[in-house]
């Protein structure tokens, strides 16, 4: 029995070998967004800068970067190759639109002429949404919230270098920005082609450093990426292989991320969970994620985007199973999951197991800062954004929009997917 368990583990581990390289080679031959992966390529900033420019502002969060010293050795390699260079720091989780405009006048008051971001998703965000004010230099940022607004001023923002230091969000190589318009407590999106970085060098050594929340929250946002642009159907056929792309790094998350929690200085979990956030980048630069979303924006008060997105995905996996069956089933097969008439209680209970496992929680209510109100919030919100409902997997029509989300998301309070499958 030993002997056969030790056969067994062997063969997981050679197959979970040979989807790592799978992943480095779909990074390897990624186009829009030139990839240096690996660990120690934050060394090689310095070099990939200076293709580009020769003058870059440095673009970095709220001092962790400075106290890993992790910035420092970055302007070091600036320095080496002669690149001027100045740091803009302090850009907050969920940035603001003062925020974009401040690095906006920093590229244009001392002519910059490439922008370098290092941190996580909202580090990325503003540098993006920046790069657009400072590239187009004209109108406000509000001209370009939406899909492609961008596009009609310019081709490509000034040259955009991200270095991410966690695993989760995939905004080194996504479309997307999200913004905060502070004066009326709105998230806000970009949607454009025009503002994909030019290069991203992805470290796994900058997320060691990383703790056991952020590691979990960016790592479940990976997760929710994967899996709600697997589930997609509005993008179908854009792009052969990006459904590919979505199952490879689903099975990396799912072996890696119970791993590097478990231990936070396992290396090759690290790389793994680095190579899985880099693909959900690559899935969403084809496809919408899905409803999940859009409740994300309702409760940045009370969790994390990565927390808010993971809680909800199983129940609205519920929802959209009637028109992704056999997406369901693969997803399932992947997680190893037995086949069973009913695939999609099998899936969900599959996904809360894998959620306890991993310590986080299951329901709504579990959040100590969640109330009753926020349902409300979030079906409000969701109601409003047609666009969105539209796309989903199953999609939503606006005037059973309150009554479906009603439905999900107390479902999602009380922990059971009962009713959902009666929608």
């Amino acid at each position: 029995m030993l002997l056969a368990k030790t056969i067994r583990e062997e063969d997981e581990m050679a197959e979970l070998e040979k989807t790592v390289r799978e992943a480095e080679k779909i990074l390897e031959a990624w186009k829009p967004t030139k990839i240096t992966f690996g660990e120690g390529s934050i060394q090689k900033v310095g070099d990939i800068v200076r293709r580009y420019s020769d003058k870059v502002l440095v673009v970095v969060g709220q001092g962790s970067l400075k106290r890993s010293g992790v910035l420092e050795s970055a302007t070091g390699l600036l320095e080496k190759h002669s690149i001027q260079y100045q740091v803009c720091g302090g850009v907050e989780p969920n940035p603001s639109k003062e925020t974009v405009y401040r690095i906006a006048y920093h590229l244009l008051a001392k002519g910059f002429t490439s922008l370098l971001a290092v941190g996580g998703g909202s580090v990325m965000d503003a540098a993006k949404a920046a790069g657009i004010l400072a590239t187009a230099k004209e109108g406000e940022l509000d001209d370009y919230f939406g899909v492609g607004n961008a596009s009609k001023k310019i081709k490509r923002i000034l040259p955009l270098i991200v270095a991410p230091t966690t695993s989760g969000t995939g905004s080194d190589l996504t479309k997307f920005s999200v913004i905060t318009d502070e004066t009326i407590q709105v998230k806000k999106m970009i949607i454009d082609a025009a503002i994909v970085s030019t290069e991203a060098i992805v470290d796994p050594e900058l997320t060691y450093s990383c703790n056991d929340h952020v590691t979990r929250v960016t790592g479940l946002d990976t997760l929710t990426h994967l899996v709600e642009g697997y589930f997609n159907n509005v993008d179908e056929g854009i792009d052969p292989e990006c459904n590919h792309r979505a199952l490879v790094g689903f099975e990396l998350v799912f072996h890696a991320l119970p791993r590097v929690l478990e231990n936070p200085k396992d290396k090759e979990a690290r790389r793994m969970m680095a190579l899985a956030s880099t693909l959900g980048g690559s899935v969403l630069y084809f496809k919408q994620a899905g409803l999940p979303h859009l409740n994300s924006f309702s409760w940045s008060q009370a969790m994390d985007h990565g927390e808010a997105v993971a809680v909800m995905l199983p129940y609205y996996s519920a929802y959209y199973a009637p028109d992704v069956s056999e997406k369901i089933k693969n997803v399932a097969e992947r997680m190893g999951l037995k086949e069973s008439k009913d695939m999609t209680r099998a899936f969900v209970e599959g996904l809360f197991q894998f959620y306890r496992k991993i310590n986080f929680p299951t329901t709504l209510k579990e959040y100590k800062g969640f109330s009753k109100d926020l349902v409300d919030k979030a079906i409000k919100d969701a109601s409003q954004n047609r666009m969105k409902l539209e796309a989903s997997p199953r999609p939503v029509s606006a005037e059973k929009s309150a009554e479906v989300l009603k439905t999900i998301i107390e479902g999602a309070y009380e922990g059971t997917i009962e009713k959902i499958l009666k929608l």
